[in-house]
């Protein structure tokens, strides 16, 4: 497993603003998948382990892999 530095993001004023980086243990790709009118949207997503033992999923482009 390789660690890794992932970005959280949130929305103010309508502008996405980058919230903090948050340090973690990247253990696989998955897959995240959104609900619309027309079916569902597929995406691939991180599966990381956050330094306190939580899991998060975090899109590819927010992650970088360090060391």
């Amino acid at each position: 497993m390789r660690k890794v530095e992932c970005k959280r993001w949130e929305f103010v004023g309508g502008k996405r603003t980058l919230k903090c980086v948050l340090n973690g243990v990247f253990h696989q790709w998955g897959a995240g998948y959104e609900e619309f009118e027309t079916g569902p949207g597929n995406f691939t997503v991180a599966i990381v382990e956050m330094e306190d033992g939580e899991i998060r999923e975090f899109m590819p482009t927010d992650i970088k892999f360090i060391e």
